[in-house]
């Protein structure tokens, strides 16, 4: 099996490569990502990387013999995308498109497993989203990732190219020092400041799901020849309260202070995954709890930062 991960130096790419080398240690597993500053450590969980745009001229023929793309390459924030719409969209979707066409006109047989979102896809919904309900995103991003859907679909439609998109909740776990998202975030702040920042009155809430457990459903995906449309999580609502109150009981003699400031433009309210499509197709059932997996989160953050003082 030769797997291609575009944006593999990212969080979910690298976590994926070291489960996907713990279960198929043979398997051949490639990154392509632009990030030129990864560490030696980092690029060692694949056989080879490529330092570069997934869609480059240069790199297209990369792509030609793989038997599986998972397509992580995107940028990815939600607030960067109403700063800068055009750049999330001709990123996320015009370089897309161009990747599409290779994979058609070259590599047939090449399935494509691409990391879209459930949240920023369908916005603000009262209760557990599921893959039939109507998509109305709040943000660029989640219209970006939107339209690859609807590509994929076009190009199985009219083409027959293989897809499975995966509609992450939001992810977390080791290896996210670069991530910007809350668990990460908190990590950062708990250790540097001794304080939670919560934009809003932090009664929003998110479905938070593991790096493992999201790894697993993916390699499922890859084992069971699963195809179409799969949303990602726990099928539980926390609170950014809840998660705040979490990192403050880790330690009961460090008092941990909460700030709040203004809440931010295009996020959505809430978030809930039902998983039982994927449950009933894949068998996936997700292993961890959020307790443990930002107890296993935090305590990677101050490993990692020991490792790199050193």
């Amino acid at each position: 099996m030769r797997i291609m991960i575009t944006g593999g130096l990212g969080f979910i790419g690298q976590n994926l490569a070291m489960y996907f080398r713990r279960h198929h240690p043979k398997w051949e597993i490639v990154a392509i990502d632009w990030f030129d500053n990864a560490s030696e450590e980092e690029k060692a969980h694949f056989d080879v990387v490529h330092e570069s745009c997934f869609a480059a001229d240069e790199i297209l023929a990369e792509y030609e013999g793989v038997d599986v793309i998972i397509h992580l390459a995107a940028y990815t924030t939600v607030q960067e995308s109403i700063s800068d719409p055009v750049r999330t969209l001709d990123n996320n979707i015009i370089k897309t498109i161009k990747l599409l066409e290779h994979i058609r006109n070259r590599t047939t047989g090449t399935k494509i497993i691409f990391a879209s979102t459930g949240g920023a896809i369908i916005g603000d919904y009262d209760g557990s989203i599921n893959e039939k309900i109507a998509a109305q995103p709040l943000s660029p991003y989640g219209a970006s990732k939107l339209a690859v859907e609807g590509l994929l679909s076009a190009y199985k439609g009219s083409f027959g190219i293989k897809y499975a998109s995966m509609r992450f909740s939001n992810v977390y776990g080791p290896n996210s020092y670069r991530k910007k998202s809350v668990v990460a975030t908190f990590c950062k702040m708990y250790l540097d400041e001794g304080k939670l920042q919560i934009n809003g009155d932090g009664l929003q809430t998110r479905d938070y799901i593991y790096i493992d457990d999201i790894s697993e459903a993916i390699l499922q995906v890859i084992l069971q020849d699963g195809q179409g449309v799969f949303q990602l999580g726990t099928g539980i609502a926390t609170s950014i309260l809840e998660i705040a109150k979490l990192f403050q009981n880790l330690d009961l003699t460090q008092e941990i202070d909460l700030v709040f400031a203004p809440s931010l433009g295009g996020e959505v309210r809430h978030n809930r995954t039902d998983i039982n499509h994927v449950r009933n197709t894949l068998g996936f059932e997700p292993e961890f709890k959020v307790e443990q997996g930002i107890k296993n989160t935090l305590y990677w953050f101050k490993e990692f930062r020991q490792r790199s003082a050193k």
